[in-house]
């Protein structure tokens, strides 16, 4: 868990940080219910190999029906606290919802995809309640198509990783 102190606007909850460092189990259900404001991120690469958003919804979701049982947030809660916490953390009220003068930036996921069936019927819990394997299908930033069929449109996505490899190993090599 890490407080904006600097703010004091609330925590930005990071549940895979927390459980690679083994420093517990923030309370978020507790913060919830005394109107802690709370966002989820995925803290930085130290921590976090990972830093991917949707793996964080899925896991802070599992982790607090774990240990709070029933108080736990819903698959739809961990979400708000995704966007609509996140942007608040930020100080932002132009951002964290879907809703007319809100900018939006914005992904999609073919909801054909074959980890989903039969999980469709709770579409605002499903991010968090079943999970997101692999990449979202497209994503729409200042109105531009970045990402199409899960591919960076931006980039060549195999020279870059190709080229951090590279540079990975150099440094290893030093």
């Amino acid at each position: 868990m890490k407080l904006l102190a600097d703010t004091g606007t609330g925590v930005a909850h990071c549940p895979i940080s927390n459980m690679k460092l083994a420093s517990g189990v923030a309370r978020v259900p507790e913060m919830l219910r005394l109107g802690v404001p709370v966002g989820l991120a995925v803290d930085g690469s130290a921590s976090n190999d990972g830093s991917s958003l949707m793996e964080e919804l899925r896991v802070a979701y599992l982790l607090h029906r774990l240990h709070a049982c029933h108080a736990a947030p819903s698959g739809y809660d961990i979400l708000k606290l995704a966007t609509r916490g996140s942007a608040r953390l930020l100080g932002r009220d132009d951002i964290g919802q879907l809703a007319v003068g809100k900018c939006c930036d914005l992904f999609l996921v073919d909801a054909r995809r074959l980890e989903l069936t039969g999980s469709l019927y709770d579409p605002k819990s499903v991010l968090a309640t079943v999970g997101l394997r692999g990449a979202v299908d497209t994503t729409i930033v200042n109105g531009k198509v970045v990402v199409e069929h899960g591919r960076l449109k931006t980039v060549d996505e195999e020279r870059l990783a190709r080229d951090a490899s590279d540079k990975c190993a150099a440094y290893l090599r030093r």
